[in-house]
């Protein structure tokens, strides 16, 4: 067996340029594998953040008609004890409630339509949250405007604005306001449209006292949220609310999450055509080139079965070689670009804007990460190749005549 494997892996070296040539189409194949798996993954990762995190989270609780009509008075009252109601659940790592309501805002004698957005900005400021990012905490009487807005009104940070819109009560509302700061916010909606303000300012410009449009609620990253939207449903505080998790919330890109996965599996398949075609093309070559040499063993003795496992061990030698070099290639490239990213909209220095979805902001600027079984499906794909494709030239080789094999 160890003479074997020692003449196999001598043999390999008799074409230095074809034996390369097979190596690199698998090492090639192995690399392109892993670097779309890593991008696959970070890419699903940017959407999964993007929804769960400041638009979304993982769970949302509303009046069951809100989402169809979104009307002002679909609200949720008493928000104060609901939200100590769902923060009392192990899973919840945070629980905010949101009031939107759409206005015109004046800055002059123009007006802009608007969506107000009442949040709780100390819950709003943390990571993922709706104002992650901002340097000052939202003051009150101040408010918050989406960069995109505030360029088409033509407005500044310090800068007084007219805010009118209709109250709970059907009354006209209207009050002045100050820019706080003007924000490029996670939710592209809030930077088309956003003009955002705390809680209770909305509460109060709106007159809902201890109400509400929407809970967001965000778990730890291992949390079922489909369990945890299960489980408050029992809750018989919030009997009568409409409770969802993300996947019911966005199931479009629920899909394309599960449908990055499947692109590896179309890379795994070129992969397999490649390390076929390289192993076997050099498997065949040099099986006739040693017609001779068989026979010359046959004749002397040596059993086909011997001849055999030589040339499949010369393709197993072959593929473990390749996937070394494409697997070392594979986490190189990824361990270069984790860190950075990758900016998958290849915008330079400009500030061309994200992805947006749904009034989600996907973010183009990708991490790659690996997961364990990367590696090995590429790994169990060639191997499987290299047994395949030594198929036909070691059944050439067994069946040669030692006579007439000498002859050639």
């Amino acid at each position: 067996m160890g003479r074997t494997l020692q003449i196999a892996w001598r043999n390999l070296g008799r074409s230095k340029k074809r034996t390369g040539l097979a190596l690199l189409a698998i090492a090639v194949g192995q690399f392109a594998l892993l670097a779309t798996s890593g991008l696959m993954h970070g890419y699903a990762d940017n959407i999964q953040a993007a929804i769960t995190g400041p638009m979304i989270g993982h769970v949302q609780i509303h009046d069951p008609n809100w989402r169809d009509e979104r009307a002002l008075d679909l609200m949720l009252q008493d928000v104060n004890a609901l939200l100590q109601t769902v923060a009392a659940y192990p899973q919840v790592e945070s629980v905010a409630a949101r009031i939107y309501s759409p206005v015109l805002v004046a800055p002059q004698q123009e007006a802009f339509v608007a969506m107000i957005v009442g949040v709780e900005p100390e819950v709003e400021s943390r990571e993922y949250g709706l104002l992650s990012g901002l340097d000052t905490p939202l003051e009150p009487g101040k408010v918050l405007i989406g960069y995109r807005l505030a360029r088409k009104m033509q407005v500044e940070p310090g800068q007084e604005i007219a805010v009118i819109g209709q109250s709970v009560d059907g009354f006209m509302a209207n009050a002045l306001y100050r820019i706080q700061d003007v924000i490029r916010c996670p939710a592209d909606m809030v930077n088309l449209s956003g003009i955002v303000m705390s809680l209770a300012d909305a509460q109060t410009f709106l007159a809902m006292p201890d109400s509400a449009h929407e809970i967001v609620v965000r778990t730890g990253p291992l949390v079922d949220s489909q369990g945890l939207a299960d489980a408050l449903t029992q809750a018989p505080q919030l009997a009568g609310t409409e409770i969802l998790a993300w996947q019911q919330i966005v199931p479009e890109l629920v899909i394309v999450i599960k449908s990055a996965d499947f692109t590896a599996y179309f890379v795994l398949v070129l992969v397999f055509i490649a390390a076929l075609a390289g192993i076997a093309n050099t498997l065949m070559m040099s099986t006739f080139e040693r017609t001779h040499e068989f026979g010359m063993l046959l004749s002397l003795g040596c059993r086909p079965g011997r001849i055999a496992l030589m040339i499949v061990m010369e393709a197993l030698l072959i593929a473990l070689l390749g996937i070394l070099l494409g697997t070392i290639l594979g986490y190189a490239f990824v361990a270069v670009t984790e860190e950075s990213g990758i900016d998958m909209a290849f915008r330079g220095d400009s500030e061309a804007d994200d992805l947006a979805f749904k009034g989600l902001a996907l973010p183009l600027n990708v991490y790659p990460r690996l997961e364990p079984g990367d590696s090995l499906r590429g790994v169990v794909a060639i191997l499987l190749t290299s047994l395949i494709a030594s198929i036909w030239p070691t059944w050439v080789a067994v069946r040669l005549e030692p006579m007439e094999a000498m002859r050639q």
